[in-house]
């Protein structure tokens, strides 16, 4: 399944109004997903904390720039796509928290669900494949740590930059 590149070259490609304006939205969805999760990432790595003041808000307006993208493109079907990324990988997240709610903070659930539905305007694949890949990114990440010593088995290490690593290089590299 193309992903997200190659939608914005099949858009800008066919040449016409339609296809301009569905690329933009598409780069303004993906710039505003990018802008937000550089500041959640460094947020979460000081603070250890994923606002809920700024995710929530995240959702219309990505959900809003990316699936008028899809629709101005004459690719309802991303809809689904992202309803699904939403469904799948905040689902499986929320499951999560509720068997260790000690081992996943609300802040890690709701970006979650972003992140699946942005994911998903690629294909639902793409969601999958973006939350497996936040915790690979994240397992290496605590493997490093633990071995240079600057956490031991029962330290706090945010998640968040792990599932915005993962999710974000699916979406550029994919």
């Amino acid at each position: 399944m193309p992903g997200v590149g190659a939608f914005l070259s099949e858009q800008f490609a066919r040449g016409d109004p339609a296809g301009w304006a569905a690329g933009l939205l598409a780069v303004l969805g993906a710039a505003v997903l990018a802008g937000a999760c550089a500041w959640l990432w460094r947020t979460d790595v000081r603070e250890h904390r994923l606002p809920g003041r700024l995710v929530r808000p995240l959702y219309p307006v990505c959900g809003v720039l990316l699936g008028a993208a899809a629709v101005v493109a004459g690719e309802p079907v991303r809809l689904l796509w992202m309803l699904w990324g939403l469904v799948l990988v905040g689902g499986v997240y929320v499951l999560l928290r509720v068997l260790h709610p000690a081992g996943m903070g609300m802040g890690d659930v709701r970006l979650s669900g972003l992140l699946g539905m942005c994911l998903g305007f690629a294909s639902v694949w793409h969601a999958v494949l973006g939350a497996v890949a936040g915790f690979v990114v994240g397992g290496l990440a605590g493997a490093a740590l633990l071995a240079l010593g600057r956490v031991d088995a029962r330290s706090r290490v945010a998640f968040g930059p792990a599932m915005i690593t993962g999710a974000l290089g699916v979406l550029v590299l994919l």
